[in-house]
Order: C-alpha cells, then sequence, then structure tokens
C-alpha cells in the first residue's frame, strides 16, 4: 500500500470513526446493532414514540432511512436535523473537526486581524472612487472581471502587498481562508495562498444542502462567475483535487461535474479528477468553457449570462470509467 492510499485509508477510518461515536453516544442505549453490527436501528426521529424503531444508520458511512416516514439522507442531514442546525453548518462542523482538526473553542467572528501580516488589509468598494493607484487598479481588475458584487479586500502593505484579497468565509461569519491575487503586472506568482490552512484542504464555500449540480472550478475566479450566473459551485484553487477535498465532496447530494480550464492543464485536471472521484466511489460528470475562451470567467466577460448558462446546463457530459478512457481527456 502506497503512502497515499495509506492515507485515504486513515481519513475514511477516522471519519467512520467520528460517525460511530457520535451516532452510539446520541442514542445511547435506545437502539440495537444489526446482525452485520454496521446499522443501528433506532426509533424514527420523524415520529413520536417509536418503539418499533422504524429507522437505521450505517455507522460507517452516516447514511439513514425512515422506513416509515420514507425519509432518507446522509450524516450531515442527520446531524442538522439532531442538533437542529442548518445543513451547511452541520457540514462545515464534520469537516472542519473531524478532518482539518479546527479548535471549535475560537469564538467565531468575521475579522481579518488574525491572519498573519493582515493589518494593511483594506475592504474594496466597488461604488467609491479612489485616489490611489494600487486601489485604481483593484477597481479596473474587478470590473474588469465582472466581481464588483462580490466582497473582496485589498492588501497595501505586507507579504500581501498589492494583492486583492479572496475571503473565505464559513457559516459563522468566520474568516477561515483567504487568496491573494496580484494586481502588479509584474509579480511572480499572480497568486499566494493564506498560510492558515494548506489550499489542498479547502474548498471555497458552496450550497451544501442543494441537490443541483455542483461545478467544481479551478479557479477562484471561475467559480464566482458560475455562481454570479445561479449555478452552484466551488473550485480546488488549482487543476489538481486532493484526497482532502475529494472526501468533503464525495457525500454531495447532488451531481458533482468538473469544470476545469480548457488548457492542457485544465484537461490533464480533469481527468486526475475523474479518476480520483472513482477511486473515492462517487460519479462525477465532466464539462470545459467553450472553445473561444480558456476558462469561466472571460467567458462571463465575453458573452451574456444568459448564453453561457444555458452552454453550462447543455453540455454537462456524464462520464464513466469507459467513456473516460474513450473521450481522449
Amino acid at each position: 500500500m502506497s503512502l497515499l492510499e495509506a492515507l485515504i485509508v486513515f481519513m475514511n477510518i477516522s471519519n467512520q470513526s467520528y460517525i460511530r461515536t457520535y451516532c452510539l453516544d446520541k442514542f445511547k442505549d435506545n437502539y440495537r446493532l444489526s446482525s452485520t453490527g454496521s446499522e443501528l436501528i433506532i426509533p424514527s426521529v420523524f415520529i413520536d414514540d417509536d418503539y418499533k424503531r422504524h429507522m437505521s444508520i450505517n455507522i460507517e458511512t452516516g447514511l439513514w432511512r425512515c422506513f416509515k416516514t420514507g425519509n432518507v439522507g446522509n450524516f450531515y442531514k442527520l446531524y442538522s436535523i439532531l442538533e437542529k442546525c442548518t445543513y451547511r453548518q452541520a457540514y462545515e462542523k464534520f469537516v472542519f473537526e473531524s478532518l482539518l482538526h479546527e479548535d471549535d473553542e475560537v469564538e467565531p467572528e468575521k475579522k481579518i486581524e488574525h491572519f498573519d501580516d493582515t493589518s494593511t488589509f483594506e475592504k474594496f468598494d466597488p461604488l467609491k472612487l479612489y485616489d490611489s493607484v494600487l486601489m485604481a487598479r483593484a477597481s479596473e481588475f474587478v470590473y474588469s472581471r465582472r466581481m464588483e458584487s462580490y466582497e473582496f479586500y485589498v492588501a497595501k502593505d505586507g507579504f500581501y502587498k498589492d494583492c486583492l484579497i479572496i475571503p473565505y468565509f464559513n457559516s459563522s461569519g468566520k474568516l477561515f481562508f483567504f487568496q491573494a491575487r496580484s494586481l502588479n503586472p509584474d509579480h511572480e506568482p499572480k497568486y499566494l495562498n493564506c498560510r492558515n490552512y494548506k489550499s489542498s484542504h479547502v474548498l471555497y464555500p458552496f450550497e451544501y444542502d442543494s441537490y443541483s449540480p455542483l461545478f467544481i472550478t479551478e479557479g477562484a475566479f471561475d467559480c464566482l462567475s458560475l455562481k454570479l450566473l445561479g449555478l452552484n459551485a466551488t473550485t480546488t484553487l488549482s487543476c489538481h483535487v486532493s484526497d482532502e477535498q475529494m472526501i468533503q465532496l464525495k457525500d454531495y447530494q447532488g451531481p458533482i461535474v468538473v469544470a476545469f480550464d480548457r488548457d492542457e492543464a485544465g484537461l490533464k485536471g480533469s481527468r486526475k479528477f475523474l479518476y480520483t472521484a472513482l477511486r473515492h466511489k462517487r460519479e462525477v460528470s465532466w464539462v470545459s468553457p467553450p472553445k473561444n475562451v480558456k476558462d469561466w470567467n472571460e467567458a462571463l466577460a465575453l458573452n451574456d449570462d444568459a448564453a453561457i448558462k444555458s452552454y453550462v446546463t447543455k453540455n454537462v457530459t456524464e462520464l464513466s470509467k469507459l467513456s473516460l478512457a474513450l473521450s481522449g481527456l
């Protein structure tokens, strides 16, 4: 077994252990185990005084079913019902506590100051006329990308100097990650990631409880472009999906669509994504930007919204291992 395979096994075991511990503690003595020991038979949470126990939970996967009402779902949905929180809050708690080991004792706050080297970050106002060259560059960049409806910051000094800051806020309004995009054409590299988490461990926040297709882009502005069209989207921040990111994605309730760039790196990344998804036993689909552009943000800038949204929905291709081999990706 390779080191990567061992990591996947370890993370899956950790997640299973989290589910098992939670369920056994939550229902205490009011359950029985199935003959295989993998399912917890419990009173339905949707029925009062269900002494016949019409509900079962797979304590390895977290999938559950109420045989009396027909309700089914995954662990995140079950947790949100039992703890009376939103699906997104349940998703984040499971991902950040089980996978990223975030300290939940920290009081959530919508501030940037707790990250290193952020004292000179200034919130960008797309309606304001700025005198400084840096803020003028930020304004030109944001409007050229059609991103003026989103929240950004600008770093005026320090490690992220001359960068536009793309913030990642969780459901509690806490900033947990950001990406910095240089506004200086002479700067290399163009993108810097904050050092709070590894970028390969995070995904841009999306509609976790949706059943709509979830589009996975390789860049933040591509992700925001698809969101602007009313589509559910997130980004891996590169043309490579990590196993940590796939573990977070694989239980999404709707279809997953890899939507990387059209260039060679994007196509190679799409192939890797598809094979990684298959290894995690998750089916995915694929779509690439129109032929006249390299990415979704460029497509948004050059075309009207309705045309791009129509293109996206009409060109999603379902891919199995066989069709992937025949597709030439």
